[in-house]
C-alpha cells in the first residue's frame, strides 16, 4: 500500500494505492464499461485476482473512494499493462502516473526487461503520460480496437535501467 497526501484547491487528499481485491470488481467492471465501452468482465477479473499468478491488479483510492485501477501481467522476462483508467472525477491528480509507477517499481524489483502496453492513437492524454514515463512507440497494430481504430504498441525498456 502506498499513501500520498496531495493538495488541490487548498484541500489535502489522501491517495492510496493498494492491491485490488474482490470487493473492487463491481467498480472496475462498471468503470471499464463507462470508459472503454467494454470490460474484461467480472468473471475474468475474479479469475485474475484469485488464480492468475502472473497478474498484478491495483486500485487507487482518494479519501477512501475508488478512483482508478491498473491491471498487468508479469510474463518473465516481460510484463504488460492490460488496462489502466482513472475515473472522470479524479483525473488530473496524477493518479494514472502513480498507478503506472507501482507497476514499474515491481518490474524493476523482478528484473523485468520490457513493459509494454497498447493505447488508442486518439488517446493523446494517455500517450503523453506514457511518453513522460519513457515509453517509446514500437509498432502500430492496425484496426486493433472493435471500432477499427489503430493501437500504438508502446514499450518501456527496463533491462538497461538499473
Amino acid at each position: 500500500m502506498k499513501l500520498q497526501r496531495k493538495e488541490t484547491n487548498g484541500d489535502l487528499m489522501d491517495i492510496i494505492i493498494r492491491k485490488m481485491d474482490l470487493s473492487d470488481i463491481p467498480y472496475v467492471y462498471q468503470e471499464e464499461l463507462k470508459i472503454f465501452g467494454k470490460s474484461l468482465g467480472e468473471k475474468t477479473l475474479y479469475n485474475e485476482i484469485m488464480y492468475n499468478d502472473m497478474s498484478r491488479y491495483f486500485i487507487a483510492l482518494v479519501d477512501g473512494k475508488r478512483a482508478g485501477y491498473i491491471g498487468s501481467w508479469f510474463t518473465l522476462p516481460n510484463a504488460e499493462i492490460l488496462n489502466v483508467f482513472v475515473s472522470d472525477k479524479y483525473r488530473g491528480l496524477g493518479i494514472g502516473q502513480q498507478l503506472m509507477q507501482i507497476v514499474i517499481e515491481i518490474c524493476n524489483e523482478q528484473n523485468i526487461e520490457q513493459l509494454t502496453l497498447e493505447v488508442r492513437r486518439s488517446n493523446e492524454y494517455a500517450m503523453k503520460l506514457y511518453n513522460q514515463l519513457r515509453f517509446k512507440e514500437v509498432a502500430i497494430r492496425k484496426k486493433y480496437y472493435e471500432d477499427g481504430e489503430d493501437a500504438v504498441l508502446m514499450a518501456l525498456e527496463l533491462g538497461v535501467i538499473k
